[in-house]
């Protein structure tokens, strides 16, 4: 069995039907593959990529498609889940089994929760998401857990955006304090960097990551909606057998990504 596991985090790509769209004046299609070619450039081994939701912007086919066909380069199976821009009903059209909630990778399993709401920007984890929780957690056996969703269960410090995390947060921390398997919480939709632990005691604590996106960054701690000037990024996961989760969060230079700084909304 491997000794460890690489996974990429590719998070809020915000792809358009339209190749050539842009969004607050990037480009996603262009800033998404520029993202890829550097993953690709950089790590010669990616056992999984995980796609963190807001996939697209439109929740058009094409922007599901597009995503699967960039992301292919990577040469890594490709899972996923909705995010507040998506079109659940279409990703799933497209994606089919890249959703199932449960990946198995060696003695690591992987759960993918769904806190997208149709119609609001907002997050929630309905009964089904905890029952699915539950079981996968309890049914690991040995192994250690990771879990995905794409709205922050924190608050970020900026008003604009803790209106939109995930509404039942505490009720996901207490189920997650009775889980003592699960060793990281990684979303996104917040489109910057966050790295903490959530500690519910001396011996146990949760690793708690959140990503920038491919495409436009908030900027940390402001009031209203900001646009940041820091590059498109991804995160790189190295899940070790022990438990331990190595991380960091590769900035991608040299894109020509300038978005318009003074957008109002997204």
């Amino acid at each position: 069995m491997q000794s460890s596991f690489f996974v990429v985090q590719i998070s809020d790509p915000h792809l358009l039907a339209d190749a050539e769209g842009c969004l607050l004046g990037v480009n996603t299609d262009h800033s998404l593959r520029g993202v890829i070619d550097d993953i690709k450039r950089r790590e010669p081994q990616v056992d999984v990529v995980l796609a963190t939701g807001d996939i697209a912007q439109d929740g058009s086919v094409q922007a599901y498609e597009r995503f699967l066909h960039h992301a292919s380069a990577i040469n890594a199976p490709v899972y996923g889940l909705p995010g507040n821009h998506d079109d659940g009903d279409t990703l799933r059209s497209v994606w089919q089994a890249r959703l199932d909630p449960v990946v198995d990778l060696g003695n690591w399993r992987i759960v993918l929760l769904d806190s997208s709401v149709p119609g609001s920007n907002s997050g929630h984890l309905a009964q089904s998401q905890f029952d699915v929780l539950q079981a996968a957690a309890t049914q690991a056996h040995d192994r250690h857990v990771l879990v995905a969703v794409h709205h922050n269960p924190v608050p970020m410090g900026s008003p604009w955006l803790d209106g939109m995390t995930i509404d039942n947060g505490d009720a996901l921390f207490q189920m997650l304090e009775r889980l003592p398997n699960v060793r990281c919480l990684l979303w996104g939709h917040i489109h910057q960097e966050y790295d903490d632990v959530h500690q519910y005691s001396p011996t146990h604590g949760l690793r708690l990551l959140a990503s920038p996106s491919t495409c436009v960054q908030f900027k940390p701690y402001s009031e209203t909606f900001e646009l940041d000037t820091v590059s498109p990024a991804y995160r790189w996961l190295r899940l070790h057998a022990n438990g331990d989760v190595e991380t960091g969060v590769q900035r991608v230079e040299g894109l020509g990504v300038y978005p318009d700084l003074g957008g109002t909304r997204y």
